[in-house]
């Protein structure tokens, strides 16, 4: 069977590099949000992601169950924007020893995402809310496909788009960054 061509992605966390880190354009190599708690994003930190966890953060659940069903299956799910990740991003502890270092106004609450480097590679993109996930997930597991691209702007016109790799060694949390929410 033949493999499609690698279509390059872009998105908006596009630069080229950051911090003189450079990033592989060609092969889909883009810097994207994870949002989380705290504690979660330290876990990762240090071990990586496990996609044992998938589906247990604020993924949509059925009353009374523990995990949920993620839109694209069970992945580690990114996106191109701030807003978006910090959906999933929770208040840090006023004790935690990281928010006592930053010398902020104990009254800001402040939160924190993940940027992490991840590695598309030939993804397989998603534009509506119609489509099969078993034949999704055949497409990357058994299919030429290494990555879901879930375009959520171009057809159904949300403010976002995210990426969902599979695979642990795709992705790197490089930097945590935190900050407090500014309403305008």
């Amino acid at each position: 069977r033949s493999v499609p061509p690698l279509e390059k992605q872009t998105v908006a966390t596009g630069a080229p590099h950051l911090e003189g880190e450079n990033i592989d354009v060609e092969h889909n190599e883009w810097y994207l949000y994870h949002g989380t708690a705290l504690a979660k994003c330290k876990g990762i930190c240090s071990s990586n992601f496990r996609l044992a966890l998938a589906g247990t953060g604020k993924t949509w659940k059925e009353a009374g169950k523990a995990v949920g069903t993620p839109l694209y299956g069970y992945g580690i799910y990114f996106a191109e924007r701030i807003t978006k990740a910090d959906e999933y991003s929770e208040p840090m502890p006023q004790d935690d020893p990281l928010v006592a270092s930053l010398g902020v106004d104990s009254d800001e609450a402040l939160h924190c995402v993940l940027v992490c480097r991840v590695l598309g590679g030939r993804t397989r993109v998603v534009t509506t809310n119609e489509f099969e996930i078993d034949k999704l997930k055949a497409d990357v597991f058994e299919g030429p496909y290494n990555s879901v691209f879930g375009d959520r702007e171009s057809t159904l016109g949300k403010p976002y788009r995210e990426v969902v790799v599979y695979d642990k060694d795709q992705c790197f949390p490089e930097f945590l960054l935190v900050y407090s929410r500014v309403y305008g």
